[in-house]
């Protein structure tokens, strides 16, 4: 039987949108002191020829601001959970040196972890979307609920913005839950014991279309609470299955996601060139709002994504580990992300 916590959970990722009286609340500010360190870091992984998905953070070790690092780290991981970084130099580079960049403070939070069957690691944010086709969100202008992906933490850098919309939300999970336990706290059981989830035909080797045990949404290790949360792909298993959701189910849904938009719980922001967020996947939710794009290929809407398995990683749920795997998404040598019912069902 599931254990539920009730009663409020204290602790800095907790948060409210209407915690913060501005961005300077959770913004950190890079200063020529960090330029200096990123300039001095990329000339010597290009004088060591070291390629992207080879550094690690000896190439990038950055000791003028190892400090700073470590702290942000610890904010992601035992703090708040979210974090923008303000002040990347992304014209003073080409693309291959801020992803490098971008790459080597990541190694400072993690190891990057696979975003797709691809095999890619740092993943590009950008439509490339076709009519009459399913995309990945990601790879898609469409609007992205409320959701986590996978493992420890979830950073994306803002390269170019759209040309209208496509703005970032952020949510505690943990002030979520409270909200929960505090109004409707008959509906946090359906919500631990969880739900069967679609693989979008990206399921590992030997998995079903389908997963046959139910992934948890809020879920406890000791003295952490963590959290899984994808409404589409609980929303495609039970249509697919044939196996509706029940009424209980649908209603601690809709709470959730409903208790997650509320204005004085999300944070939203338009997430500007130059600026990076960092957020800890298991306690913090993101989403994007649907956006047009700029017709010119050089202008259009691009941000660099990491997944970050942390070291040492966050104590989790052995079915949420089951569900996210050790090294990301199950790398299977396709090119694309888009979703075939029909070569879904014999992969």
């Amino acid at each position: 039987m599931t254990t539920v916590k009730l009663g409020q959970i204290d602790h800095p990722s907790a948060w409210r949108a209407s915690d913060f009286s501005s961005a300077d609340d959770y913004a950190f500010d890079l200063t020529d002191r960090h330029l200096d360190a990123f300039a001095k870091a990329i000339a010597e992984v290009h004088a060591d020829g070291v390629g992207l998905q080879e550094l690690t953070s000896k190439h990038f070790t950055m000791p003028e601001i190892a400090d700073d690092l470590a702290s942000i780290r610890s904010e992601i991981m035992d703090g708040r959970g979210m974090i923008v970084m303000r002040g990347f130099p992304v014209d003073d580079y080409s693309l291959d040196e801020i992803s490098m960049i971008y790459w080597g403070i990541g190694t400072h939070f993690g190891r990057g972890v696979s975003q797709s069957p691809m095999g890619d690691r740092l993943g590009y944010v950008t439509d490339v979307s076709k009519p009459g086709t399913q995309e990945r969100g990601y790879r898609s202008a469409k609007e992205l609920r409320l959701h986590t992906d996978s493992d420890d933490i979830v950073g994306l850098l803002c390269i170019r913005q759209s040309k209208s919309g496509g703005l970032s939300r952020l949510a505690s999970a943990v002030a979520i839950h409270n909200e929960i336990a505090a109004t409707r706290p008959d509906l946090l059981e359906p919500l631990y014991n969880g739900f069967h989830y679609h693989w979008f035909g990206e399921q590992p080797p030997g998995e079903p279309a389908i997963t046959d045990y139910r992934v948890p949404v809020f879920s406890w290790v000791g003295d952490q609470m963590s959290m899984c949360y994808l409404r589409d792909f609980i929303n495609m298993a039970a249509d697919d299955s044939g196996e509706p959701l029940s009424d209980q189910e649908v209603e601690a849904l809709n709470l959730f996601e409903s208790t997650a938009m509320r204005e004085d719980l999300m944070l939203e922001f338009r997430h500007e060139p130059h600026n990076a967020f960092f957020i800890n996947n298991y306690t913090t939710l993101h989403s994007r709002t649907e956006f047009e794009d700029w017709p010119e290929l050089d202008r259009r809407r691009l941000l660099l994504r990491l997944w970050l398995k942390g070291e040492p990683s966050r104590a989790v749920h052995p079915i949420l580990r089951r569900y996210y795997g050790d090294d990301g998404m199950h790398i299977d040598g396709r090119t694309d992300t888009i979703y075939d019912p029909e070569k879904a069902m014999t992969r």
